[in-house]
This record gives structure tokens, sequence and C-alpha cells, in this order.
């Protein structure tokens, strides 16, 4: 199976623990053809990483200026006149962690699927709803679905419950807080690298090999139907404000010793 990840985030560190340095970018790239995409091959900005996966990052423009999500269209564009999409089983797009403009919303109208990757926090399932408000838009003129959310290094999920109450969709796996999964990134090894070494990492291996399993099943996938700002914020500030008590038990269901 061949497999091409194309990072969408100006900080260019999507692709690092597959191939353990910093690739160079689209943007690198063409600064050095002085912006002649027709001087511009596959081999100039596709990078083998770890497991035979094909590596891309997007890159973005200097701090403080240009746009990143007009970085992100381009790529997408270049890549597509390279006939790279036509090259590969499964194409990855990671993309950075809200959907603020036209251009980094752009690999979805190229995607089967969108998984949104998020925490049990506040401001970061603000962003998961922006991300599945996108994806009901692109929906309308495209065949995408969204396969489902994934809680990222998290020691709770009662928020992530919180919000798909309000906003059904499937959770595809919920990562504990494991501290290898971030040394996996100073590393700049995949887990499943650090793990032929350390074969006690398999667990964490596992929660990863469960997401792909559910995606290379073709799930059914869904429209979501993304909550207004206001009504996600009164509903996530409440859990907050007005947390759930747990019932009081009366004396005769206190019981101090079950024996069955």
């Amino acid at each position: 199976m061949k497999v091409l990840q194309i990072g969408c985030d100006p900080k260019h560190d999507s692709t690092f623990t597959l191939t353990g340095f910093l690739i160079p970018t689209i943007i690198d790239t063409l600064q050095e053809k002085d912006y002649h995409y027709e001087n511009v091959w596959p081999e100039d900005v596709i990078y083998k990483g770890y497991g035979g996966v094909d590596c891309v990052e997007a890159g973005g423009p200097p701090a403080g200026s240009g746009c990143g999500g007009y970085v992100v269209g381009e790529t997408v564009k270049l890549l597509k006149e390279l006939n790279a999409f036509d090259e590969y089983d499964v194409i990855l797009f990671d993309v950075l962690g809200d959907v603020v403009c036209g251009g980094f919303a752009a690999p979805l109208n190229y995607s089967d699927y969108c998984m949104i990757v998020t925490d049990n926090g506040f401001d970061a399932l603000f962003a998961a709803n922006r991300i599945a408000a996108s994806v009901r838009e692109k929906a309308r003129t495209h065949p995408l679905r969204l396969a489902g959310l994934i809680g990222n290094r998290t020691s709770k999920r009662d928020l992530i419950d919180k919000y798909v109450d309000a906003v059904p969709m499937p959770v595809l796996e919920v990562l504990p807080l494991i501290e290898d999964i971030r040394v996996s990134r100073v590393k700049g090894k995949t887990l499943f690298e650090m793990a032929d070494k350390e074969p006690s990492l398999g667990y964490v291996c596992d929660y990863y090999l469960n997401i792909a399993d559910q995606i290379l099943a073709r799930p059914e996938g869904v429209i979501p139907q993304d909550a207004q700002d206001r009504e996600l914020f009164s509903l996530l500030s409440d859990f907050y404000l007005n947390p759930s008590k747990s019932p009081v038990l009366n004396p005769e269901e206190q019981l101090d010793l079950m024996i069955v």
C-alpha cells in the first residue's frame, strides 16, 4: 500500500517523526525554482519516510506576512498537476487545528473522509466544531464525510462526550496521556519505529492501529450538524459552571458491604 502524508501547517513539522528531520517545504522548493511551477518535479518535494511513507510539507510564508491558507491551496494545486494524487492508495492531509479560511479547507475538496483530532478542552472543541462546519459545507458539493473524532492525549473525555451528545459523530479513539507520545516527537521517530526496539510500546501503537482499521474499512461516516457558536459556548460553559453532582443516596441505599 502506497501512502502519502502532506503536512499543511506553516510549522512544517507534520512529517518530522517519519523522516527524522524537517524536510524542505513546497515554498522552499518554489523559491529555489524562482516560482516556475513547470520546473518542479515530484522528487523535488516528496521525501521518503519511515515504513515507506512518502512525505510532503506545504510550509508557509514568513511569520507576520502572507497567507498560510493560500500556501496550502497552492500545494494541493501543485501536487495535482504532478499527478501525485493518482499514485497513492492512501493520502493523509495533516491540517492545523482550525479552519480559518478557504485555503486551509482546500484539502477537503479532495478527501473522502475527515478525522478531527482534539483534546478534552474548551478551545479545542470550538476549533473541532468549526472543522465540522467545514465538512458540512463541503459535503454539499463533494462526496466527503466525517469519519469521526479522535481524543488526543487526554486523561478525561467528559467534555468530548458533552460535545458529541450535542453534535452526534463517531468517536474513533481516545488516546490517554502517554508520555511516550510526546517523546516520539522529540526523538523524531514514530511510535512504531520506537516499538521496534522497545516492544513494551506495542500497546500504544494499538491505539493508532485501531483508528487505521476503522478508516480502511471505509465507514459510512456522517455529515455533521455543527452547533452555532453561541449555542456551543453556552453548552461548554455550562459544563464548567454547573457541573453535574452525584446523586445523594438515602440511608437504605448506603451499603457498607455487599456479598454476591
